[in-house]
């Protein structure tokens, strides 16, 4: 009897190459494992990036362990996957890897257009499958695009308020819609929207969920690639606490991202919308350095009171003004 096994297809985007359409997509399988095998003391030790002692009730414990879920499955390498999208059928060109995925791309006829449903099976021997589906966007060459940052641009997570308020915000708290911005982004017309984030792919559950009920615009999921090794759950603990609270590799993350967003769709022209509180404005400076007119407009929500205090903000076109994040504070709380 086979366990059963989960396939997650993230939503991704079609950009037309000729006469058809270019699909870049990743797949994920795994089988989950039970969340109570993370331990009380392990969630305290999870939450605690300083010298307090949480009192945590039962609910605070059940909603750690849901955002932890996706950290502790079970990836399952190996795997063969069939897609079907469009009426057309795919077999990817690799099995998948070490860390349960498959990153590929398939052909779509040119006479598509819209949003469609990607399938994927994974075919085990005795004939029994598993299936997992994801949407595709096709983007025409030409029109307006989004990117957006998550984490204090559309979400309240208050990075720089410091690491032990950032991991009670990312597994503890009820996730919070930073001010104005659903309605900002509703605004906006109908452009494509694209979310690149430095949390890493094992939080698109709960983000893409948040999202959806805040009333922000869908879009495709841009986020960090990360190896986790939960038996070894010390390590695993402290690794997952680091990447959370850190910026590591994030800077170089989004510029990739983005830049080949920006390289599939030329003639589009692109609003990059983050915060002060990392290193958004650096990089969106950065892509409009390299990449010129397709960067339409830059702007920052102010997060630190950057626009006054530094001159870090003297490249960005427009300023939104926020509630300044005071190191060891949380408005949450």
């Amino acid at each position: 009897m086979f366990s059963e096994k989960h396939v997650t297809v993230f939503p991704t985007y079609g950009y037309r190459k000729g006469d058809a359409w270019i699909v870049p997509v990743r797949v994920w399988v795994h089988k989950r494992r039970s969340i109570d095998s993370l331990s009380d003391d392990d969630i305290q030790t999870l939450l605690t990036g300083d010298d307090k002692v949480l009192v945590l009730s039962a609910e605070d414990i059940t909603r750690c362990r849901a955002r932890v879920a996706d950290f502790i499955a079970d990836s399952d390498s190996g795997e063969r996957v069939t897609l079907q999208c469009g009426g057309q059928r795919f077999r990817c060109s690799a099995d998948t890897d070490a860390n349960g995925l498959i990153e590929d791309e398939f052909n779509l006829s040119g006479s598509q257009s819209g949003s469609l449903t990607i399938a994927a099976t994974v075919e085990q021997t005795l004939g029994s499958e598993f299936e997992g589906t994801g949407s595709v966007t096709l983007l025409e060459p030409e029109g307006k695009s989004v990117v957006s940052d998550i984490d204090d641009t559309v979400k309240v997570t208050e990075v720089p308020a410091g690491p032990a308020i950032v991991l009670r915000n990312t597994f503890l708290r009820d996730y919070v819609a930073a001010e104005g911005m659903v309605d900002r982004y509703r605004h906006f017309g109908n452009p494509s929207f694209h979310y690149v984030s430095g949390s890493p792919w094992q939080f698109f559950r709960p983000l893409e969920k948040f999202l959806t009920e805040s009333g922000f615009p869908r879009g495709t999921f841009h986020m960090k690639d990360l190896r986790t090794s939960p038996r070894q759950l010390p390590t695993f603990l402290h690794d997952l606490k680091a990447l959370v609270t850190g910026k590591q590799n994030t800077r170089t993350q989004k510029l990739e991202q983005i830049s080949l967003l920006m390289k599939h769709f030329p003639g589009r022209t692109f609003t990059l919308i983050g915060d002060s509180g990392e290193l958004d404005p650096e990089v969106f400076t950065e892509l409009r350095e390299k990449h010129g007119r397709q960067v339409e407009k830059i702007v920052i929500r102010d997060v630190t009171d950057a626009e006054t205090r530094t001159t870090r903000l003297k490249a960005v076109d427009e300023v939104i003004h926020a509630p300044v994040i005071t190191p060891g504070l949380s408005r949450l709380m």
